[in-house]
C-alpha cells in the first residue's frame, strides 16, 4: 500500500514538473515569436521584456513593450506600455468563434512633427492594425487602450511643453466583421481623454482597417480648453501669450479613395493676450503685435455670444490637402456680424461625400438620407443644400 502511494506521489510530482517546464517553455516560445514580429515592422521596431501565460484566460500578457523608430534621432520612444493583454473571448467561443481581444494598459504614445525625416515620429510606414493582429493567435474582435498618455510636439516646442492628452481611452470593436472581406466594412472607434487643463476630448466614428488608403468617418470635439495651457505654442507660432480665454473645437472628417472632406470649427471665448516679457529687448514689438491680436479678436468677436469662431472647410486629396483659408475668413466675419456658430457638431459630413456611389446606393443603411432623416426633420442632404444656398447668398 505504501509503495503504491509512493509511486502515485512520484507520478504526480513528475507531472507537475513536466507541466511547469512546458509552461516555461511555452512562455519562452511566445516571447521569441512576439520579439520576431516586433523586430520586423519596417521603419519601427519593438521589444518586450517577457511574457506571462494565463492558460485559464486563454491568452498571455506582454511585459514592458517598447517601440522606437529605427533611424530617428528622438530620445523618447514612439510607444511604451507596461503590459498588454492578449486574451480569448470565451462568450464568442461558446458560439463557435475563436476571436479575442487586446487590452493595452497605460500606453504612452509620443508623436513628433519634425523638420526632417530623422526628427519626425508620426508612425508612418507601418500597417499598425495588421501588426496588432500578428501578436494574436486568433482573430481580434476588440482592441482597447486604458489610462494612456498621448503627447505631440512640433518644431520649436520643447518636450516639457508638448501638447498632452491624459487619461487616454480607446475602444475599437467589431473587428471580426471587417476581416477578410472585399467590400467596405467598418469597425467602430471611440476615443476619449482630457487635454489643455483636462478639457474633454472625444473622437467617435467608423474606420476600415483593411483599406490601404485611409477610410474613415469620424467626429471630433474639444470643449472648454484653457488658452494659458498652450502659451508655449502661442508664443512660438503667433508670438503672443494668453492671459485668459477658453478654446473649443468641433470637426467632422471623412476620407475614402484617397480623398477627404470635412470641416473644423474652432471657437475662442473671451480671449485676452498680454506681454509677459516686458524686460526683453523685443518686448515693445511683441507688445504691439499682441495689442493687434487683441484688437482683431475684439473686432471679429460676436457681440451676443462673446466668442470668436470660424468654420474651416477641409477637402482635397490625401497627398495634397487643400484647406479653404479664404472661406474660413469669410465665415469669421459672418460670425462677427451675423450669427455665432453653435457649440455642437452639425452632422453634415459622411463617407458618401468623398466616395460617392462607390460605397453603395442611396438606400444603404450606413449613409442614406432615409437613415439620417427624422420623422419631422430635414434629411442630411437637404441641410447641406440649405447651407450651400445660404453661403451663395451671403455678402461677399
Amino acid at each position: 500500500m505504501r509503495n503504491g502511494l509512493r509511486r502515485a506521489a512520484i507520478v504526480i510530482g513528475a507531472l507537475v514538473v513536466i507541466g511547469v517546464a512546458a509552461r516555461l517553455a511555452a512562455a519562452t516560445l511566445v516571447e521569441r515569436y512576439v520579439n520576431r514580429q516586433l523586430a520586423d515592422m519596417g521603419e519601427y521596431r519593438g521589444t518586450i521584456s517577457g511574457v506571462d501565460l494565463h492558460l485559464l484566460a486563454g491568452g498571455y500578457v506582454l511585459r514592458d513593450l517598447t517601440i522606437v523608430e529605427v533611424d530617428s534621432t528622438n530620445e523618447t520612444p514612439f510607444v511604451t506600455m507596461p503590459a498588454m493583454d492578449v486574451t480569448l473571448q470565451w462568450h464568442a467561443l461558446l458560439r463557435g468563434q475563436a476571436v479575442g481581444e487586446v487590452v493595452m494598459h497605460e500606453p504612452v504614445l509620443n508623436l513628433v512633427q519634425g523638420p526632417s525625416d530623422e526628427e519626425q515620429q508620426l508612425g508612418a510606414g507601418v500597417n499598425w492594425p495588421q501588426k496588432i493582429r500578428d501578436l494574436s493567435p486568433f482573430r481580434l474582435n476588440v482592441v482597447e487602450a486604458q489610462n494612456g498618455l498621448v503627447t505631440f510636439r512640433a518644431p520649436g516646442i520643447s518636450t516639457n511643453d508638448s501638447l498632452t492628452m491624459r487619461d487616454f481611452q480607446m475602444r475599437l470593436r467589431n473587428l471580426t466583421n471587417v476581416q477578410d472581406v472585399e467590400e467596405p466594412a467598418f469597425a467602430e472607434i471611440d476615443v476619449r481623454g482630457g487635454m489643455m487643463g483636462n478639457a474633454p476630448v472625444t473622437l467617435t466614428g467608423r474606420i476600415d482597417p483593411n483599406e490601404t488608403t485611409p477610410t474613415f468617418d469620424v467626429d471630433f470635439s474639444l470643449e472648454g480648453a484653457r488658452l494659458v495651457d498652450v502659451n508655449p505654442w502661442l508664443r512660438e507660432f503667433l508670438k503672443v501669450d494668453a492671459e485668459m480665454g477658453v478654446f473649443s473645437m468641433y470637426a467632422e472628417l471623412a476620407a475614402a479613395e484617397g480623398r477627404f472632406e470635412g470641416y473644423a470649427r474652432p471657437i475662442l471665448e473671451d480671449p485676452k493676450f498680454v506681454d509677459k516679457n516686458e524686460d526683453d529687448d523685443e518686448g515693445p514689438f511683441r507688445k504691439a503685435w499682441e495689442g493687434l491680436v487683441n484688437l482683431a479678436a475684439k473686432i471679429l468677436e460676436n457681440r451676443e455670444e462673446e466668442q470668436v469662431a470660424t468654420q474651416i472647410p477641409l477637402r482635397g486629396e490625401i497627398e495634397d490637402p487643400d484647406v479653404g483659408v479664404l472661406t474660413a475668413m469669410v465665415n469669421l466675419v459672418r460670425n462677427a456680424f451675423v450669427a455665432a456658430f453653435s457649440h455642437s457638431l452639425e452632422g453634415s459630413i459622411n463617407l458618401r461625400d468623398v466616395a460617392g456611389e462607390a460605397l453603395g446606393d442611396d438606400s444603404a443603411a450606413d449613409g442614406s438620407d432615409a437613415a439620417q432623416q427624422g420623422e419631422d426633420g430635414p434629411s442630411r442632404r437637404e441641410r447641406r443644400e440649405t447651407r450651400r444656398r445660404e453661403r451663395e447668398q451671403a455678402p461677399q
